[in-house]
């Protein structure tokens, strides 16, 4: 009887030993199981995040290119993804670190949408900006155009204007009998004087020193030799007489003049050539020279300086 109770004793055992076996089997294969899904989880979460990282990485390659002006906040957000890309490389991965990590990629996206929204605020100024320019040129085009315009029709009043002078001119050498002098080919003109002592003629205003009145006077058998007196005068844009001369008393009434001039009329072709100092000439455009014998204008002509 004590051998048959000793042999149910150590089939109990046994029994025990084989349920303690197969049970720390079953907890050995599903702690596996667990431990094989959750390195499987983890590596699939890190590529995901490496993924994002990469994506974000190319828009910033791509947003460099377009602003160089945010350059430097562009290089700081690669840098930080850069240490963050290396980090999962190199490191084990676990749940702890897994959320580390994802904080990181949202506070990065964060990051890149407020970029995202600075450069295209960016964009919007430049393209209103740009829009303006256009508009700027288009306006400076026109106003280009109606210069011209205007200066077109300058010339055509000046030559309207000197013709009803000469009209004028010739009107009064009829009525007032004076026709018995005759002056052609009346030009005005600025010159400056070079170091050697030679005048050159210029345009430009601030380089005129001198101005200068060249006619040419005819001959008339009516017209008896002798000393004959003509007045210059050279009138400015404002209408100002320029000279040192002062006025004289023709025929009751005053004369302005830049220079007299004195010529012994011999009765033959002549051409007179005089001029007058001048020295900061301050406006632009349109001089006049006149020519007066007595108080009667003989002639005159415009030149122009800029």
């Amino acid at each position: 009887m004590s051998s048959q109770k000793k042999q149910i004793g150590q089939k109990i055992v046994l029994g025990v030993l084989l349920l303690c076996i197969i049970a720390l089997t079953g907890f050995s294969y599903f702690n596996y199981i667990q431990t094989e899904e959750k390195v499987s989880f983890l590596e699939n979460a890190k590529g995901m995040i490496m993924d994002d990282l990469e994506e974000i990485e190319s828009d910033l390659d791509g947003l460099a290119q377009e602003n160089e002006a945010y350059a430097q906040e562009i290089e700081s957000s690669r840098r930080r993804i850069a240490l963050l890309m290396d980090s999962i490389k190199r490191m084990e991965v676990d749940y702890q670190i897994l959320g580390r990590y994802r904080k990181e990629l949202a506070s990065i996206r964060l990051e890149n949408r407020a970029l995202h929204k600075t450069l295209d605020s960016v964009r919007l100024q430049n393209l209103l900006l740009a829009q303006e320019i256009d508009s700027a040129k288009l306006r400076y085009t026109e106003l280009e155009r109606y210069s011209e315009a205007l200066k077109i029709a300058n010339e055509d009043l000046t030559q309207f204007t000197d013709s009803l002078i000469n009209e004028n001119i010739q009107l009064t050498a009829k009525v007032k009998g004076s026709a018995a002098l005759s002056v052609s080919s009346l030009k005005g003109s600025a010159y400056k004087v070079r170091s050697n002592g030679k005048a050159v003629k210029t345009s430009r205003l601030g380089s005129a020193e001198r101005l200068r009145a060249c006619f040419n006077l005819a001959p008339n058998t009516l017209l008896q030799p002798g000393e004959k007196v003509f007045y210059l005068q050279f009138v400015d844009p404002s209408n100002e007489i320029l000279g040192q001369g002062t006025a004289d008393n023709v025929n009751n009434k005053k004369l302005p003049y830049s220079k007299k001039l004195v010529i012994d009329y011999e009765n033959r072709p002549m051409n007179i050539c005089d001029y007058i100092v001048v020295e900061n000439l301050q406006r632009e455009g349109n001089y006049r020279v006149n020519v007066f014998y007595g108080e009667n204008l003989l002639a005159s002509s415009v030149f122009t300086l800029k």
